[in-house]
């Protein structure tokens, strides 16, 4: 890969100062999530090359013009050219222009294919042949080399950008629903990602949650609640001073508007009509316990039957999500085999959910333990209520060391989720079992906390 000094000095892309202290920052912090990233035989790539994958990304590229006399440029630019015009990068473009972050990001990946390509020209002679030959541009036979490694290339995108499209939809909607700010978290989740298939799964499960809570968060604004939350409970009668309250007239006076209807106009006009006079109630404190093991990524099934097409644990995260959105006081604890730390920031905790891998064994006993334990250290959270989303899926159940670690908040919820055989059902009525995993259980579940 020698190259002749004139050519380490610039790269091909005509809009970028390469001797500039900013542009070897730039390329440095490229250089440095590469490594992170294992990218392979790294050392061998030139500056320019690190500099010219980030401001592809960063800014409107512009191709400087020229023949490449070494081969290896002569590819990079042949990766470069196809890139920019494909469609996976309209999108990227989209996502990362003036964006440092996403942009080293995607200059990764796209190193990741210009270093698979050069791995694909070393072992295969024939592509080794045709790039050689492709520099020759007058001859036949350097446009079908040409257009051959072109198909190679182009294969390599859409290998390794996958469907951007689909990926900048998920990210515009998940800014729409969570806010600008946990939109970016999620493209950064999404983008770096090395493995595609894993990239497509995540965007589809994210897909999926988010469907869940705008549908849930709608029927929640719509007034599925409003007899547990907007309307509150009844604490005496008072005079009538909104009209609102009309429907909270006292029986006396709802006779009067059917039967004595001037003498209700009489009241009406004078404000002397009562309601009714309800207290808001109290959003209670949560202390969320999530399992994250391996069965939750599954769907409910019922022998060969799925009663859903969601995953388990994409709705957890949904129930968990809607409760942060609407004003409950929330902390949480993650578990599988081991239990994760407790988090008490809101943003944390949603950032979290929209990644949560499954995988793993199931303690539920301990994490109720630890719960308790965080109770005992923190007596604020002893005003919490304790709610365990699970799919109950433990052959290991204490459940006396689960009574006594829910014993320490002053209440408890169990969130069993299509499990036909869980001991935990044995707690009694404050476990609530679900088998339709979409808004409506959501909802109904919310009403219950």
């Amino acid at each position: 890969m020698g190259q002749n000094s004139e050519e380490e000095d610039y790269g091909i892309l005509l809009n970028v100062d390469y001797t500039e202290e900013l542009t070897r920052y730039r390329l440095r912090e490229v250089y440095l999530l590469a490594k992170r990233h294992m990218i392979p035989n790294l050392d061998k790539l030139k500056n320019y090359i690190l500099a010219d994958s980030f401001y592809i990304h960063y800014r409107q590229p512009i191709l400087r013009s020229g023949t490449d006399n070494n081969t290896y440029r002569a590819l990079w630019r042949m990766i470069v050219s196809n890139y920019i015009n494909s469609e996976q990068y309209a999108e990227v473009s989209r996502l990362t222009r003036l964006n440092g972050r996403l942009s080293r990001i995607m200059a990764v990946k796209l190193l990741r294919i210009y270093v698979n390509m050069l791995n694909r020209i070393e072992r295969n002679e024939r592509l080794a042949n045709a790039l050689k030959d492709a520099s020759n541009k007058s001859s036949q036979s350097a446009r079908e080399s040409k257009n051959m490694l072109d198909r190679e290339i182009r294969s390599l995108i859409s290998f390794y950008m996958g469907n951007m499209k689909k990926v900048n939809e998920t990210i515009n909607k998940a800014r729409s629903v969570l806010g600008p700010a946990i939109g970016h978290e999620v493209a950064e989740l999404i983008l770096d990602t090395d493995i595609d298939p894993y990239r497509a799964r995540l965007v589809n499960m994210l897909n999926s949650l988010l469907r869940l809570v705008t549908e849930s968060s709608r029927m929640y604004d719509e007034g599925i609640l409003n007899e547990m939350l907007d309307k509150g409970i009844m604490t005496g009668i008072k005079r009538m001073d909104k009209v609102n309250e009309v429907k909270d007239l006292t029986p006396t006076n709802r006779a009067l508007a059917k039967y004595a209807k001037p003498i209700y106009a009489y009241k009406l006009a004078t404000g002397s009509l009562t309601v009714k006079e309800r207290k808001m109630m109290k959003k209670p404190k949560i202390y969320l316990v999530i399992d994250k093991s391996g069965s939750m990524f599954y769907t409910v099934m019922n022998n060969i039957f799925e009663y859903s097409n969601v995953s388990k644990i994409t709705w957890a995260a949904a129930l968990a999500i809607v409760m942060v959105m609407k004003g409950h006081e929330v902390v949480a604890r993650f578990f599988d085999q081991q239990i994760y730390q407790l988090m008490t920031n809101k943003k944390d905790i949603i950032k979290t959910l929209l990644s949560l891998v499954p995988l793993g064994g199931t303690n539920i006993t301990s994490a109720i333990r630890v719960a308790y334990d965080d109770a005992r250290r923190n007596p604020a959270l002893r005003n919490y209520k304790l709610v365990l989303i699970t799919d109950g899926e433990d052959d290991e159940l204490d459940l006396a060391l689960i009574k006594q670690g829910l014993s320490g908040f002053s209440d408890y919820r169990i969130i069993l989720i299509g499990n036909e055989h869980s001991a935990l059902e044995m707690l009694g009525p404050k476990v609530t079992k679900i088998h339709n995993l979409n808004a409506r259980s959501l909802i109904n579940v919310l009403r219950k906390i």
